[in-house]
C-alpha cells in the first residue's frame, strides 16, 4: 500500500500534470500507478433522484467526467467528448459515463436531469451525480487528484477554475488512466481505446465464473453417465464419458487460472450473514482441499484404466468418483450460492 506521503506526492504531480494539458504536446491516453486503493466511497444523487456509491459501479469500467452546466471555460467540450464516448459504447454492459458536477449548489438532480435530456444523455449508461458540494469537492480533488479553485464575484460560467481530465477506473474501483484534455478529439479517441481494452477484459471477468460453473456441472453429468454406463457393462460408453470428464475437468483449471493468473480475478466476497455463511465456508473450503486431491487421483485412475489393469483402477476408482462428484457438484452450489443466492 502506498503510504500517505507518497499518495499525496503522487497526486500533486499528477494534478500538474492535468493542469499542464493546454500545451502544445499532446499525451496518449496514460497508465498510471496510484497503489492498490481504490477511489474513495461516495454516496451522491444522480439526477433520477437514485444515490448512486461507489460500489454501484463495482465491476464496470467507468470514465470520469467534472464539469458544472454554466461552465464556458471547457465544460462543453468534455460533455460533447463524453457524447461520443457514449455512442462509442452503445449498449456495452460493461462502460458506464460518470459526470461530477462541481456545482452542486445550482446543479440540482431536477437541472441535471433536463441538461442531461438536452444533451441525449442515455440514462441506463451515463449518470450526473450532485450531491453536498464539500463531498464531491474532496472526492476529486483527494481521490482523482484534480484541481479545484472558486473565483468570487465572477462570471457564472467561470466561477469555478477547475482542469478537464477524464479519469478512467477500472471494475474495483482504481484509477487505471487518464487524459489530460478531454476537450482534444485525438485525446478522446485515446482514451476511447483504453477503455475499450479494459472492457474488454471486464467482460471476460464477468463471463468466466458462469462458463466455469458450468464445466463443473457439465462433468458432474458425465461422471454420473459414465458411472451408469459400467454398471451395465457398456465399456466404451464408460471409457469415452470418464475421459470427457477429464478432458472437461483439464479446461475448467485452465480457464480458472487464465481468470485469477492473467486476467487478475479477485476473489469475490460472500455477502450473506446468519448461518448459511459457515455453511457456505465449509462447503467452499472442503470443495478447494478435495479439488486439490482429485486431480492427481483422475488422472491416476485414468492412467490405470487405460492400461487395463482393471482391479486396481476399480479399487481406486471406488475413492475417485465420489470425491470428483463432490468437487464437481460442489463447484456449481458455490457459484450459485456466491453469484445468484447472494448476489455481491
Amino acid at each position: 500500500m502506498v503510504s500517505g506521503a507518497k499518495r499525496i506526492s503522487v497526486g500533486v504531480c499528477f494534478a500538474a500534470l492535468c493542469l499542464c494539458s493546454s500545451c502544445s504536446q499532446k499525451p496518449e491516453s496514460l497508465s498510471v500507478s496510484l497503489g492498490d486503493e481504490p477511489v474513495a466511497d461516495f454516496s451522491l444523487t444522480e439526477r433520477s433522484g437514485k444515490t448512486i456509491t461507489r460500489d454501484d459501479l463495482r465491476g464496470k469500467v467507468w470514465v470520469a467526467h467534472f464539469f458544472f452546466r454554466c461552465c464556458t471555460q471547457g465544460c462543453p467540450q468534455t460533455t460533447a467528448s463524453m457524447l461520443e464516448l457514449q455512442k462509442a459504447f452503445a449498449d456495452n454492459p460493461h462502460v458506464v459515463l460518470v459526470s461530477f458536477t462541481l456545482d452542486p449548489e445550482t446543479d440540482t438532480a431536477e437541472e441535471l436531469r433536463r441538461f442531461a435530456d438536452e444533451h441525449g444523455a442515455d440514462p441506463k449508461q451515463w449518470l450526473f451525480l450532485t450531491g453536498d458540494e464539500k463531498t464531491i469537492h474532496t472526492l476529486v480533488e483527494k481521490s482523482f487528484f484534480q484541481s479545484i479553485a472558486k473565483i468570487k464575484d465572477s462570471d457564472p460560467g467561470e466561477k469555478i477554475k477547475h482542469t478537464f481530465a477524464l479519469m478512467v477506473v477500472d471494475g474495483e474501483g482504481r484509477i487505471c488512466g487518464y487524459i489530460g484534455n478531454g476537450k482534444d478529439p485525438e485525446q478522446v479517441r485515446n482514451l476511447e481505446r483504453r477503455v475499450r481494452g479494459l472492457a474488454y477484459l471486464q467482460g471476460l471477468r464477468s463471463f468466466l465464473p458462469g462458463f466455469n460453473a458450468s464445466l463443473n456441472g457439465t462433468c458432474a453429468v458425465l461422471l454420473v453417465l459414465g458411472f451408469l454406463a459400467i454398471r451395465q457393462r457398456w465399456e466404451r460408453l464408460h471409457k469415452a464419458c470418464m475421459l470427457s470428464a477429464l478432458a472437461v475437468s483439464i479446461l475448467f483449471l485452465s480457464s480458472y487460472l487464465f481468470y485469477h493468473g492473467v486476467l487478475g480475478g479477485r476473489p469475490t466476497s460472500f455477502q450473506a450473514e446468519g448461518w448459511v455463511r459457515p455453511v457456505y465456508f465449509t462447503i467452499l473450503m472442503t470443495h478447494t482441499i478435495l479439488a486439490a486431491v482429485v486431480a492427481p487421483l483422475a488422472l491416476f485412475t485414468a492412467y490405470q484404466g487405460l492400461r487395463d489393469r482393471r482391479p486396481r483402477h476399480v479399487r481406486i476408482a471406488r475413492w475417485t468418483l465420489p470425491l470428483w462428484l463432490y468437487v464437481s457438484i460442489t463447484g456449481v452450489v458455490v457459484y450459485w450460492m456466491l453469484y445468484h443466492l447472494y448476489p455481491p
